[in-house]
């Protein structure tokens, strides 16, 4: 599926995934993202298996894409989510920073793409700081989509999202 394999690796890496050490001579790739930890097979004849969402990773790999993989710590973050988002609806509205949409809170019943994110206007990865200054709420697809892109071009993607542009 993916030819070159360490190239792949790194990409992952650089998206915030975790690449796992695999714990048997089958498995080819173990990898611990946003949406789970997602193992690669391969058979007696080398045949690989790949997971359905890591191929929808791929996908993305193969197309140029730049997704946040960043696995959850479930835990901790839905407290600190729980402790940012009535901080963040209280300065910048309900609204997602990306659609305008409203977030639901942290607790609340909803589909996965809608689930409540922070998002970091200058991404952590591009040296951003991980304070309330530099946060925002966003949609978890919102957020994805938009990845480590920089922070004019996440106000770009805004205002295409948004209708304004």
């Amino acid at each position: 599926m993916v030819r070159d394999l360490e190239a792949f690796k790194v990409w992952l890496g650089r998206r915030g995934a975790e690449v796992l050490a695999t714990t048997n001579a089958y498995e080819v790739l173990r990898v611990r993202t946003s949406s789970g930890v997602h193992v690669v097979h391969k058979n007696r004849r080398g045949r690989q298996t790949w997971p359905s969402l890591l191929s929808e990773i791929v996908d993305l790999y193969l197309d140029g894409g730049s997704p946040r993989l960043s696995p959850t710590a479930r835990t901790r973050r839905s407290s600190r989510l729980r402790q940012r988002y009535s901080v963040l609806i209280t300065r910048d509205g309900e609204g997602c920073f990306f659609c305008g949409q409203p977030v639901p809170k942290p607790d609340e019943e909803c589909h996965r793409d809608m689930a409540p994110s922070v998002e970091h206007l200058v991404a952590i990865t591009h040296g951003g700081p991980n304070h309330l200054s530099n946060a925002y709420l966003a949609h978890s697809r919102c957020n994805n989509i938009a990845g480590d892109i920089s922070a004019v071009e996440k106000i770009r993607l805004r205002e295409k999202m948004r209708g304004w542009q």
